[in-house]
């Protein structure tokens, strides 16, 4: 069994050669057998070349995929999950999370265990729990956060769920071929970073069962500025939030075709002798 990594990259040619050296010091440790997945996203600079060059150099395996234009978040996690669905196995798992160095890759060992010992569907490396922490982000990013952690608490509640807007994430890849087979192009319809919001709310048709681990968030690590557009971000997450509230809910046929589909024993990955 593999444990494969989305890394959705747009110029972080200098975020490469020290995040990858956490993954390296990450399979030693761990026993893990880690597959990265490169997506670069149309990047101007040499993320794609120092990529190859650093990954052959520290003996990480690497799946690189590269847009010939800059196309979106969105694109770039979609690439990354239509990938995986092609190159993994079944029992295997995939981690999105982001390529600046901000999120620490260690925690995808309590991700896998948690995940594993309450044959959880999803793992969500969460800010809002206890021992979580946001460390050189803005006041007003934080703020913003926080408070659409609130509103879809409130307004589309997703069980297990604090954090709706983070992109670290570990998924069961049995879950996500029925969230591929039941909604095919439809999957992916925001390019921005409104994505994992969309993507959340669609898994919840599905109901899956999802587990939070706390996160300590260094964004002062990150060495290049944010990409994100705020204010379109905002606008593009309460459309989303709208059209939560005025999409038909999933027929009773659709779903049990996906429910009835047989599932193959998911076996745990082999990860040392750790207590």
């Amino acid at each position: 069994m593999s444990l494969f990594v989305l890394l959705p990259a747009y110029n972080e040619q200098e975020s490469i050669r020290p995040l990858f050296k956490r993954f390296q010091t990450l399979q030693q440790i761990s026993n893990m057998e880690i597959k990265l997945i490169l997506v670069d996203d149309g990047s101007s600079d040499k993320t794609a070349e120092t990529a190859l060059e650093v990954s052959q150099s520290l003996g990480i395996l690497l799946k690189l995929v590269q847009h010939p234009k800059n196309a979106g978040l969105g694109q770039a996690i979609k690439t990354g999950f239509t990938t995986f669905l092609e190159i993994s196995k079944e029992g295997d798992f995939l981690a999105a999370m982001d390529c600046d160095n901000t999120q620490p890759p260690e925690l995808l060992i309590k991700m896998y265990d948690t995940m594993i010992a309450g044959s959880y569907d999803i793992a969500i490396a969460s800010r809002y729990r206890k021992g979580s922490k946001v460390i050189g982000l803005s006041k007003f990013r934080e703020i913003m956060s926080y408070g659409a952690s609130w509103l879809f608490r409130i307004a589309a509640r997703v069980r297990g769920v604090r954090d709706y807007t983070c992109g670290y994430r570990l998924y069961n890849r049995t879950f996500l071929s029925k969230l591929d087979m039941y909604y095919g192009d439809n999957l992916f319809t925001e390019s921005g970073f409104a994505c994992m919001i969309d993507l959340l709310l669609k898994a919840k048709v599905l109901k899956p069962k999802i587990a939070e681990i706390p996160m300590v968030l260094r964004y002062d690590q990150k060495p290049s500025a944010s990409k994100m557009k705020i204010l379109k971000t905002i606008n593009r997450t309460l459309k989303v939030l709208f059209k939560n509230f005025t999409s038909p809910a999933p027929t009773a046929a659709n779903l049990s075709q996906i429910f009835n589909e047989q599932e193959t024993e998911r076996i745990p990955l082999k990860i040392g002798n750790r207590k």
